[in-house]
């Protein structure tokens, strides 16, 4: 996937978390916010089902495994606009519309 190969050539990519991996964050005692900087640090292709995954590594430096719909990429970043639209594509894909 070529978006994939985009990721890796700047990696670690700065992202914050989506509202919905905030409150499952929240939910594991995690004390993480809206604004907490989190760092994708490798990216992987899950096929069809899951899409593109990352590694996530969080201010305390504990990795997760997280769905790249699940992130939220700085405005700034070179390749925002690349993420947010594969990111919509992706919701759209999955909500089947």
């Amino acid at each position: 996937m070529k978006l994939i190969k985009e990721m890796e050539r700047y990696l670690p990519i700065p992202v914050y978390p989506s509202k919905e991996l905030l409150q499952l964050l929240r939910k594991q005692g995690k004390d993480i916010s809206r604004d907490t900087e989190l760092n994708i640090t490798k990216v992987f292709d899950s096929g069809d089902v899951g899409g593109i995954v990352c590694t996530v590594l969080e201010e305390n430096k504990e990795v997760l495994i997280v769905s790249l719909t699940h992130l939220r990429i700085k405005p700034t970043h070179p390749l925002n606009e690349k993420i947010v639209a594969y990111q919509r594509q992706r919701v759209k894909n999955i909500s089947g519309r």
